[in-house]
């Protein structure tokens, strides 16, 4: 059921360690119950992701908790990524060497994989200390800018919305259904917490609806108009596949065009 209580996104509390491992654990078992449930026909099916398939995502996840459960390993595949393909950013040439190493892997080794490392990897997260968490790391992305560069926001806010905005990814490609809950609410509004801080509307009530959703305002001051949307529609905008998001609006006229044109980095 959608939170009826209304946020500040900018007073939200950033998310803890201990929290993330709960929500990471909870998305981990979706991920692994919905992948399990497919065959050779989905997995080749494309998917949000430009090029990628759904086995090409499936190596992807993989490839991602294979390098938190072990920094040393993301280090090396990091480096081997830049040499092998130099002419793309950093971050996706890390993706296409995850799909390179783990592509021939058959669906259901993926998933077994998967079921292994992902546990080690949410403990490994959840155990890097405070000193380590505040490291500044976007001099090893220089062409991905984020809205924090600590190593905190990479774990705690990225990590956990990249796996579920893949979940959805897989299950818009496969025809499969979204299972969403109130641990999916808590990445929803962490999520919230980005498009806040470069907000250029007006300040505006933001409601997403869905078993995920809530209201939040964002912008400085009192809201001058409302936005509703769908959830996970308004998500997928966020993360630039849908550029048409359905949106709902009464108040002032700009609010509708800042929600529409809003973009983060998923």
């Amino acid at each position: 059921m959608m939170q009826t209580a209304t946020t500040d996104a900018a007073e939200m509390a950033p998310i803890t360690p201990g929290q993330v491992a709960e929500v990471a654990t909870a998305e981990l078992e979706a991920s692994i119950e919905l992948l399990s449930d497919l065959d050779d026909r989905d997995r080749a099916a494309p998917t949000d992701c430009a090029g990628w398939t759904v086995h090409d995502l499936t190596a992807h996840l993989v490839g991602q908790y294979q390098g938190l459960a072990k920094p040393s390993v993301h280090l090396r595949h990091h480096h081997r990524a830049h040499v092998r393909y130099p002419a793309l950013s950093r971050l996706d040439a890390d993706h296409r060497q995850q799909i390179d190493d783990l592509g021939g892997r058959t669906g259901p080794e993926l998933v077994v994989m998967l079921a292994a490392v992902g546990p080690k990897a949410i403990r490994a997260r959840r155990r890097v200390p405070g000193l380590v968490r505040r490291q500044r790391i976007g001099w090893m992305y220089p062409g991905e800018p984020l809205p924090d560069d600590r190593l905190s926001y990479v774990l705690d806010v990225l990590g956990l919305r990249d796996a579920w905005m893949h979940r959805i990814d897989i299950a818009r490609a496969t025809g499969r259904p979204l299972a969403l809950g109130s641990r999916d609410g808590v990445i929803v509004a962490q999520v919230i917490t980005d498009p806040d801080r470069a907000w250029d509307g007006p300040p505006t009530l933001l409601e997403l609806t869905g078993p995920a959703g809530g209201r939040w305002t964002v912008g400085l001051g009192t809201p001058t108009a409302t936005i509703r949307a769908d959830t996970v529609d308004y998500l997928r905008a966020l993360s630039g596949r849908n550029d048409n998001p359905a949106l709902q609006a009464d108040g002032d006229s700009a609010a509708a065009a800042a929600a529409a044109a809003a973009r983060i980095a998923f």
